[in-house]
């Protein structure tokens, strides 16, 4: 994906990101079990979420992932509509191969463009029950729910009445 600078208009760039990322598998069994997740997922296709782009490389029990940065936000179960994209294609899908963990920083949102980004590639798993993977749906969206209740509780949309004999605000 392509960015323009946002310091200087004036100047014509083309910004791409990348990352990389190093997993010491340990044993040949765990590394063959990587690769063949990679390559499977390399072919996989969703409704909804998307799959940056990447490659990988083994070196003995060294795979090494090079993986375009998605520079979007960390919203996609903070947002209804992505929320339920994400329970359709994921939680729902009729397919064994699957994501499985639905922690709001594995989904990076690309706001105007109106797409949602799986990024974990490790939680991409052979899961066929939907009932363990509505399971761990519900497990997961309760500890977002606690996670974004405490990141935002001293936001200024949180209802705060300030005491007129100090300084401080309270709840």
């Amino acid at each position: 994906m392509k960015y323009k600078s946002r310091i200087n208009s004036s100047l014509n760039l083309d910004i791409s990101f990348e990352f990389i990322k190093r997993i010491d598998c340990i044993t040949p069994d765990n590394t063959k079990m990587m690769v063949d997740k990679l390559e499977r997922l390399k072919n996989e296709k969703f409704e909804r979420i998307l799959i940056p782009q990447f490659e990988y490389e083994v070196e003995g029990n060294i795979l090494t992932q090079r993986v375009e940065y998605i520079k979007g936000r960390k919203m996609g179960m903070t947002v209804e509509q992505y929320r339920n994209w994400i329970y359709k294609d994921l939680v729902e899908r009729d397919n064994d191969w699957t994501f499985c963990d639905y922690y709001y920083d594995n989904f990076i949102v690309l706001d105007t463009q109106n797409k949602i980004y799986a990024i974990d590639f490790q939680s991409y798993n052979y899961m066929p029950s939907k009932d363990d993977r509505r399971k761990i749906w519900d497990r997961h969206s309760d500890i977002n729910n606690t996670l974004f209740e405490y990141i935002t509780r001293e936001l200024p949309f949180r209802k705060h009445v300030r005491n007129k004999y100090s300084r401080t605000f309270k709840s």
